[in-house]
């Protein structure tokens, strides 16, 4: 089946909080506003030309070197070049739970799974009160298969949902559930995100295929058509394709169903005919 992604990875959620933003612009005449300006027009190279020009000009600059992680990482999808600028980061600032958390994100791109857990842990010991550092702890301990660390990470999550009740949290928590096929879970997650943000298209999407995989498929056909009538064209894709797979299993079905009743005719005919030569 076609499936909108559910992916813990997603890439991740990286979400660039180890940058400061609004800083003041350097005596060289860099600063956030113009790096964030490359990122928006999705200029990644030229993002990596400034923020390394900028890290010449300010070699102890946090933000600089967060900027040339983000553009290996993200942009030009070469996590294993990012891993050192970001490493740079906490080293000149050990205390930014943003920044280990960026490093943990960028090892876990680079399936280097215990150096991710090791670096979002640390993200988390210094600010316990972020969910996504949770959700991409998660992440880092599915890619080693460590499937029951990963439960227990997102199940750490969903008590900061259950306090911040916020509809991010729960979509993100939602898919976490997912990929770890916790579908009672994930159902759950995508409700509460429901309740608050009900004409989210894309949740009643992903909700519909959790359903699916859980066996209710009156749940999941309801849920792709709020979703088609939202406006999101996978939860369509999706409802044909249950559609499809139910009268492809009805034919499968019935088809055994006639070999046995024909091997069970074959059977009776044999036992009352004479066989011998």
């Amino acid at each position: 089946m076609k499936t909108r992604p559910l992916s813990l990875p997603a890439v991740l959620v990286w979400i660039a909080l180890f940058l400061s933003y609004g800083c003041a612009v350097q005596a060289q005449g860099y600063s956030d506003a113009r790096a964030v300006a490359y990122r928006n027009a999705k200029d990644w190279q030229g993002l990596l030309n400034y923020a390394t020009a900028w890290t010449k000009a300010e070699p102890n600059s946090m933000d600089a070197w967060g900027f040339v992680g983000e553009a290996y990482a993200i942009g030009l999808h070469e996590p294993d070049r990012a891993v050192a600028p970001l490493r740079r980061c906490v080293t000149l600032q050990p205390n930014s739970a943003p920044a280990w958390h960026a490093l943990g994100v960028a090892y876990t791109m680079n399936k280097q799974y215990g150096e991710a857990v090791d670096a979002i842990k640390r993200a988390i010991a210094i600010n316990p009160n972020q969910p996504t550092y949770y959700n991409n702890l998660a992440a880092a301990y599915s890619g080693g298969n460590a499937v029951k660390s990963a439960m227990t990470a997102l199940d750490q999550e969903k008590v900061l949902a259950e306090r911040l009740n916020n509809a991010n949290v729960w979509w993100t928590l939602g898919n976490g559930y997912a990929k770890l096929t916790d579908l009672n879970s994930s159902i759950a997650a995508y409700r509460r995100l429901l309740q608050l943000q009900p004409n989210f298209a894309q949740g009643w999407t992903n909700l519909g295929v959790v359903l699916q995989y859980s066996g209710d498929i009156a749940g999941a056909r309801a849920a792709f058509r709020k979703g088609k009538q939202l406006g999101d064209p996978l939860a369509g894709q999706n409802a044909a394709q249950l559609e499809a797979d139910l009268r492809a299993q009805a034919q499968h079905a019935t088809a055994v169903q006639n070999n046995i009743a024909q091997g069970q005719v074959a059977a009776h005919m044999l036992a009352v005919m004479h066989m011998t030569n």
